[in-house]
Protein backbone atom coordinates (compact mmCIF):
# COMPACT_ATOMS: atom_id res chain seq x y z
CA UNK A 1 0.00 0.00 0.00
CA UNK A 2 1.22 3.72 -1.02
CA UNK A 3 2.91 5.42 2.30
CA UNK A 4 0.89 8.31 2.09
CA UNK A 5 -2.06 6.61 1.54
CA UNK A 6 -1.32 4.50 5.14
CA UNK A 7 -0.69 8.25 6.67
CA UNK A 8 -4.18 9.30 5.19
CA UNK A 9 -5.92 6.51 6.60
CA UNK A 10 -4.37 7.07 10.40
CA UNK A 11 -5.23 10.84 9.94
CA UNK A 12 -9.21 9.96 9.39
CA UNK A 13 -8.64 7.28 12.72
CA UNK A 14 -7.25 10.65 14.30
CA UNK A 15 -8.98 13.04 13.51
CA UNK A 16 -12.47 10.69 14.10
CA UNK A 17 -11.09 9.48 17.62
CA UNK A 18 -9.06 12.63 19.29
CA UNK A 19 -12.13 13.67 20.15
CA UNK A 20 -14.63 11.26 20.48
CA UNK A 21 -13.68 9.32 24.19
CA UNK A 22 -11.97 6.19 22.69
CA UNK A 23 -8.69 7.04 22.89
CA UNK A 24 -6.50 8.43 19.35
CA UNK A 25 -3.27 7.47 20.51
CA UNK A 26 -4.30 3.77 21.06
CA UNK A 27 -6.15 3.45 18.08
CA UNK A 28 -2.96 4.62 16.26
CA UNK A 29 -1.21 2.36 17.69
CA UNK A 30 -3.32 -0.33 16.89
CA UNK A 31 -3.26 0.59 13.21
CA UNK A 32 -0.17 1.64 12.96
CA UNK A 33 0.92 -1.76 13.91
CA UNK A 34 -1.51 -3.19 10.97
CA UNK A 35 -0.33 -0.74 8.74
CA UNK A 36 3.37 -1.36 8.65
CA UNK A 37 3.85 2.28 9.57
CA UNK A 38 7.28 2.68 12.00
CA UNK A 39 8.81 5.37 13.34
CA UNK A 40 11.52 5.70 15.87
CA UNK A 41 9.16 7.83 18.55
CA UNK A 42 5.88 9.69 18.48
CA UNK A 43 6.97 11.75 15.38
CA UNK A 44 3.71 11.21 13.55
CA UNK A 45 1.17 10.97 16.59
CA UNK A 46 2.68 14.44 17.42
CA UNK A 47 1.51 15.33 13.50
CA UNK A 48 -1.78 14.11 13.74
CA UNK A 49 -2.67 15.73 17.07
CA UNK A 50 -1.46 18.77 15.70
CA UNK A 51 -4.25 18.48 12.59
CA UNK A 52 -6.76 17.64 15.20
CA UNK A 53 -5.38 20.75 17.48
CA UNK A 54 -6.18 23.22 14.42
CA UNK A 55 -9.81 21.39 14.39
CA UNK A 56 -9.94 22.90 18.06
CA UNK A 57 -8.88 26.52 17.18
CA UNK A 58 -11.70 26.58 14.06
CA UNK A 59 -14.40 25.49 16.57
CA UNK A 60 -13.43 27.37 19.76
CA UNK A 61 -11.59 30.49 17.89
CA UNK A 62 -14.46 33.50 18.97
CA UNK A 63 -13.49 31.88 22.91
CA UNK A 64 -9.69 31.66 22.32
CA UNK A 65 -9.80 35.04 21.03
CA UNK A 66 -11.55 36.83 23.62
CA UNK A 67 -9.06 34.64 26.21
CA UNK A 68 -5.95 36.28 24.22
CA UNK A 69 -7.70 39.92 24.21
CA UNK A 70 -8.20 39.18 27.81
CA UNK A 71 -4.78 38.36 28.59
CA UNK A 72 -3.30 41.50 27.16
CA UNK A 73 -5.65 43.75 28.80
CA UNK A 74 -4.98 42.23 32.02
CA UNK A 75 -1.56 42.47 31.59
CA UNK A 76 -1.46 46.65 31.18
CA UNK A 77 -3.86 46.32 34.14
CA UNK A 78 -1.33 44.67 35.91
CA UNK A 79 1.36 46.98 34.88
CA UNK A 80 -0.60 49.62 35.71
CA UNK A 81 -1.19 48.44 39.26
CA UNK A 82 -3.89 46.73 39.19
CA UNK A 83 -4.16 43.46 41.52
CA UNK A 84 -4.58 39.82 40.28
CA UNK A 85 -7.13 38.65 42.50
CA UNK A 86 -9.65 41.71 41.07
CA UNK A 87 -8.79 40.77 37.33
CA UNK A 88 -9.50 36.69 38.53
CA UNK A 89 -12.67 37.36 40.05
CA UNK A 90 -13.96 40.26 37.54
CA UNK A 91 -12.74 39.02 33.81
CA UNK A 92 -13.87 35.15 33.53
CA UNK A 93 -11.48 34.96 29.98
CA UNK A 94 -8.64 35.92 32.39
CA UNK A 95 -9.66 33.42 34.64
CA UNK A 96 -10.04 30.93 32.42
CA UNK A 97 -6.65 31.41 30.68
CA UNK A 98 -5.06 31.04 34.55
CA UNK A 99 -6.87 27.65 35.04
CA UNK A 100 -5.49 26.54 31.49
CA UNK A 101 -2.12 27.51 32.65
CA UNK A 102 -2.59 25.57 36.06
CA UNK A 103 -3.83 22.55 34.35
CA UNK A 104 -0.89 22.73 31.99
CA UNK A 105 1.61 22.68 34.78
CA UNK A 106 1.37 18.64 35.77
CA UNK A 107 0.58 17.63 32.26
CA UNK A 108 4.14 19.53 31.31
CA UNK A 109 6.18 17.84 34.35
CA UNK A 110 4.47 13.87 33.81
CA UNK A 111 5.43 14.63 29.75
CA UNK A 112 8.82 15.56 30.86
CA UNK A 113 9.20 13.08 33.72
CA UNK A 114 8.60 10.22 31.67
CA UNK A 115 9.20 11.40 27.73
CA UNK A 116 11.28 8.12 27.48
CA UNK A 117 8.58 5.94 28.67
CA UNK A 118 6.04 7.00 27.44
CA UNK A 119 7.29 7.11 23.66
CA UNK A 120 8.08 3.19 24.08
CA UNK A 121 4.95 2.68 24.68
CA UNK A 122 3.86 3.46 21.49
CA UNK A 123 5.27 0.25 19.93
CA UNK A 124 3.27 -1.90 22.42
CA UNK A 125 -0.09 -2.16 20.75
CA UNK A 126 -1.48 -5.07 23.43
CA UNK A 127 -1.14 -2.40 26.23
CA UNK A 128 -3.30 0.22 24.23
CA UNK A 129 -5.75 -2.45 23.90
CA UNK A 130 -5.95 -3.07 27.22
CA UNK A 131 -5.71 0.67 28.18
CA UNK A 132 -8.68 1.27 25.98
CA UNK A 133 -10.77 -0.94 28.38
CA UNK A 134 -9.82 0.96 30.92
CA UNK A 135 -10.99 4.31 28.85
CA UNK A 136 -14.16 2.20 28.49
CA UNK A 137 -14.46 2.19 32.18
CA UNK A 138 -14.16 5.50 33.33
CA UNK A 139 -16.63 6.31 30.65
CA UNK A 140 -18.94 3.42 31.96
CA UNK A 141 -18.81 4.88 35.69
CA UNK A 142 -20.07 9.05 34.11
CA UNK A 143 -23.17 7.32 33.88
CA UNK A 144 -23.80 6.71 37.65
CA UNK A 145 -23.05 10.54 38.15
CA UNK A 146 -26.22 12.09 39.26
CA UNK A 147 -27.42 15.05 36.55
CA UNK A 148 -28.40 17.00 39.72
CA UNK A 149 -24.38 17.04 40.97
CA UNK A 150 -22.90 17.98 38.23
CA UNK A 151 -24.05 21.35 37.90
CA UNK A 152 -21.02 23.76 39.28
CA UNK A 153 -20.93 26.48 36.53
CA UNK A 154 -17.00 27.80 37.71
CA UNK A 155 -13.83 25.60 37.39
CA UNK A 156 -11.16 26.03 40.53
CA UNK A 157 -7.87 25.84 40.68
CA UNK A 158 -7.79 22.53 42.36
CA UNK A 159 -10.47 21.13 39.82
CA UNK A 160 -8.12 22.39 36.77
CA UNK A 161 -5.14 21.02 38.52
CA UNK A 162 -6.52 17.46 38.93
CA UNK A 163 -7.85 17.60 34.84
CA UNK A 164 -4.10 18.58 34.71
CA UNK A 165 -2.90 15.42 36.23
CA UNK A 166 -5.25 13.01 34.56
CA UNK A 167 -4.56 14.59 31.10
CA UNK A 168 -0.93 13.85 31.95
CA UNK A 169 -1.68 10.44 32.10
CA UNK A 170 -3.40 10.54 29.34
CA UNK A 171 -0.13 10.51 27.76
CA UNK A 172 -0.37 6.61 27.81
CA UNK A 173 -1.84 5.50 24.65
CA UNK A 174 -5.14 4.01 24.87
CA UNK A 175 -6.06 6.08 27.83
CA UNK A 176 -8.53 8.79 26.11
CA UNK A 177 -7.51 12.34 26.84
CA UNK A 178 -10.80 13.57 25.67
CA UNK A 179 -12.96 10.85 28.02
CA UNK A 180 -10.40 11.06 30.60
CA UNK A 181 -10.69 14.52 30.87
CA UNK A 182 -14.24 15.39 30.74
CA UNK A 183 -14.98 12.12 33.30
CA UNK A 184 -12.99 13.98 35.70
CA UNK A 185 -14.08 17.14 35.76
CA UNK A 186 -17.88 15.49 35.28
CA UNK A 187 -16.51 13.76 38.87
CA UNK A 188 -15.92 16.94 40.42
CA UNK A 189 -18.99 18.09 39.72
CA UNK A 190 -18.51 20.54 36.96
CA UNK A 191 -20.94 21.13 34.12
CA UNK A 192 -20.91 18.51 31.27
CA UNK A 193 -20.58 21.49 28.61
CA UNK A 194 -18.20 23.09 31.04
CA UNK A 195 -16.59 20.44 31.15
CA UNK A 196 -16.05 19.64 27.70
CA UNK A 197 -15.29 23.49 26.53
CA UNK A 198 -12.28 23.21 29.03
CA UNK A 199 -11.12 20.31 28.38
CA UNK A 200 -10.42 21.07 24.80
CA UNK A 201 -8.76 24.07 25.81
CA UNK A 202 -6.77 22.35 28.33
CA UNK A 203 -5.05 20.19 25.13
CA UNK A 204 -3.96 23.36 22.94
CA UNK A 205 -0.55 23.98 25.10
CA UNK A 206 0.06 20.45 25.54
CA UNK A 207 0.14 19.60 22.05
CA UNK A 208 1.68 23.01 21.21
CA UNK A 209 4.58 21.95 23.13
CA UNK A 210 4.93 18.41 21.74
CA UNK A 211 4.96 19.81 18.48
CA UNK A 212 7.29 21.76 19.37
CA UNK A 213 9.57 19.72 20.50
CA UNK A 214 9.10 17.80 16.91
CA UNK A 215 10.72 21.03 15.52
CA UNK A 216 13.87 19.49 14.53
CA UNK A 217 12.69 16.69 12.70
CA UNK A 218 10.04 18.55 10.56
CA UNK A 219 12.27 21.04 8.90
CA UNK A 220 14.44 18.17 8.26
CA UNK A 221 12.11 17.10 6.14
CA UNK A 222 12.63 17.03 2.69
CA UNK A 223 9.90 17.99 -0.20
CA UNK A 224 8.18 14.26 -0.27
CA UNK A 225 7.90 15.01 3.60
CA UNK A 226 6.79 17.96 3.96
CA UNK A 227 4.10 17.14 1.70
CA UNK A 228 3.06 14.44 3.38
CA UNK A 229 2.82 16.27 6.60
CA UNK A 230 0.43 18.99 5.40
CA UNK A 231 -1.68 15.86 3.88
CA UNK A 232 -1.85 14.68 7.32
CA UNK A 233 -2.26 17.56 9.28
CA UNK A 234 -5.59 18.56 6.82
CA UNK A 235 -7.30 15.39 6.77
CA UNK A 236 -6.94 15.28 10.47
CA UNK A 237 -8.25 18.75 11.17
CA UNK A 238 -10.99 18.13 8.63
CA UNK A 239 -12.11 15.13 10.18
CA UNK A 240 -11.28 16.21 13.85
CA UNK A 241 -14.09 19.54 13.26
CA UNK A 242 -16.79 17.35 12.34
CA UNK A 243 -16.16 14.59 15.29
CA UNK A 244 -16.01 17.92 17.87
CA UNK A 245 -19.03 19.26 16.79
CA UNK A 246 -20.75 15.82 17.81
CA UNK A 247 -19.28 15.28 20.65
CA UNK A 248 -20.02 18.25 22.53
CA UNK A 249 -23.25 17.60 21.75
CA UNK A 250 -23.23 14.18 23.06
CA UNK A 251 -21.38 15.45 26.16
CA UNK A 252 -23.96 18.10 27.14
CA UNK A 253 -27.00 15.61 26.78
CA UNK A 254 -25.09 12.88 29.46
CA UNK A 255 -24.45 10.34 27.04
CA UNK A 256 -20.66 9.63 26.99
CA UNK A 257 -20.80 6.45 28.52
CA UNK A 258 -22.29 5.19 25.47
CA UNK A 259 -18.87 4.90 24.10
CA UNK A 260 -18.13 2.46 27.24
CA UNK A 261 -19.34 -0.38 24.99
CA UNK A 262 -16.89 0.57 22.34
CA UNK A 263 -14.01 0.71 23.81
CA UNK A 264 -14.07 -2.52 25.81
CA UNK A 265 -14.83 -4.40 22.27
CA UNK A 266 -12.53 -2.36 20.03
CA UNK A 267 -10.03 -2.95 23.07
CA UNK A 268 -10.62 -6.72 22.91
CA UNK A 269 -10.32 -6.48 18.96
CA UNK A 270 -7.29 -5.00 19.37
CA UNK A 271 -5.36 -7.55 21.39
CA UNK A 272 -6.48 -10.23 19.74
CA UNK A 273 -5.25 -8.96 16.28
CA UNK A 274 -1.76 -7.94 17.87
CA UNK A 275 -1.62 -11.37 19.46
CA UNK A 276 -2.73 -13.15 16.15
Amino acid sequence: MNPLIKLVILAVVQGLTEFLPVSSSGHLVIFKNQLGVESQNAFWEIILHFGTLLAVFIFFRKEILSILKSVIVSVRRLISGGKITDLIRDDLHFRIFLLILVGTIPTGLIAIAFKNTFEALFNKPVLAGLMIMVTGTFLWFTKSVDKKTVNKEGISFIDALIVGVVQGIAIIPGISRSGSTISAACFRGINRGLAARFSFLLSIPAILCATVLEYKEIVALNGKGLFYVAIVISVSALVGYFALRWLVGIVERGRLYMFSYYCWGIGVIGIIISLA
